[in-house]
Order: structure tokens, then sequence, then C-alpha cells
């Protein structure tokens, strides 16, 4: 019988199978879970490697699964609206309103955290961008945030806007990083892998 246990490789969640063979496979599920199978006894630092090197494969593959989803989700002249398909015309700067109201309210809510050990409140900004969903730049105090966002699930919104608060204390994506994540939103990695497509994101 194959032995079962969950594996945490910033910032996938993987199910991993130890069996009687010989070769290491991956395999992405319609629903973006990622699986693997190794050989018996693998060590967990190898498998971190085989991981890493396949990052960009597993986020493309992740990404068609997304879009494949919404194609069978909006109908036509339907937008998403914080992850639910709305018929609703709103301008650019009605979405970037609604938008602000939402991040707002989970800055309100874990900021009490990050002033009281010393920083002072930030400058919210918004932009259109390809690369990032939020940049945050801590000597200028002000966090960045992509319009797209609003597009997207409240629960990856939240994820979003605590991830960059997080920076405002450490810097990197390290593992003291991701702890401090972890203390304020145990189920990070659920609400970060809730994330639609980014074709209207």
């Amino acid at each position: 019988m194959a032995k079962v246990e969950k594996l945490f490789i910033q910032p996938f969640e993987i199910e991993v199978h130890y069996k009687k063979i010989k070769n290491i496979y991956l395999k992405i599920t319609p629903a973006g879970k990622i699986l693997i199978s190794a050989p018996l006894a693998t060590p967990t630092q190898y498998l971190t490697a085989f991981v890493n090197s396949r990052f960009d494969w597993i986020e493309n593959r992740q990404q068609e699964f997304r879009q494949k989803k919404l194609a069978n989700v909006l109908k036509a002249g339907e937008m998403l609206l914080f992850g639910k398909p709305t018929l609703a015309k709103l301008s650019d700067d009605e979405l970037v309103s609604i938008l602000h109201e939402k991040i707002k309210h989970y800055y309100q809510k874990y900021w009490p955290f990050f002033a009281e050990r010393g920083k002072r409140p930030v400058e919210i900004k918004y932009r259109l961008m390809k690369a990032t969903w939020g940049v945050c730049r801590p000597t200028a105090r002000t966090i960045t945030f992509n319009k797209r966002l609003v597009h997207q699930p409240v629960e990856f919104i939240e994820y979003v806007v605590l991830h960059e608060l997080c920076h405002l204390l450490v810097g990197n994506h390290s593992k003291d990083f991701y702890a401090l994540v972890a203390y304020h939103l145990p189920q990070f990695r659920r609400y970060a892998n809730s994330r639609i497509s980014d074709e209207l994101a």
C-alpha cells in the first residue's frame, strides 16, 4: 500500500504518494491539485528540488485549468465581480471603488498587528499590472494593488492584502515570511489557490 503525505513547497501544497516505483511522476488534476508519485524513501529535499525545477510548468497547467473552468462559467456579456458572474455594467472608477472598500476591510482587520510593531500607516494605490497582484514598498510606505483583483474571489483578495502587509516586516518569501502569513491566516494556501483565471483578472 502506498504511503501518502502532504508536502508544502511554497506556494504549493502537494500530495505525495510513495510507491514501489523507480521514477517520480507529477500530475495536476483539473481542480488544480498537485499529485506526485515517488519511490519509497525519496528525500524531501529531492522532491523540493524536483518541484522547484518544474515551478513554471505547474503554474501554467493550473492556469490552463482555471481558464477552462472560467469558460464554462461566464456567459455573453458577463464579467466576474469578486469571483462571481454578473451582468452589471460598471465603469473602471466604480470597480476600483468597490475593490477599495473590500481591501480597506481586510487592511483594517490585520493592521493592528503591524501598528503594534511600530509600522506607520501605508498609502493604498491601484493600477493595472501584468505580473503581480500587489507591490509593497516599505520605505515609501505604499502598497499598490492590481485593479484586476476586483474580479477575484474575496478569499484570494484577503490573502493578497495580508501577503503585502507581511512584506512590511519580512521583505522576501522565506520560511519566516510564510510563517508570518500562516500566523494570521492558517488556511492561506487554500485562499491563495482560490484565484480564478487571469483572463478577467
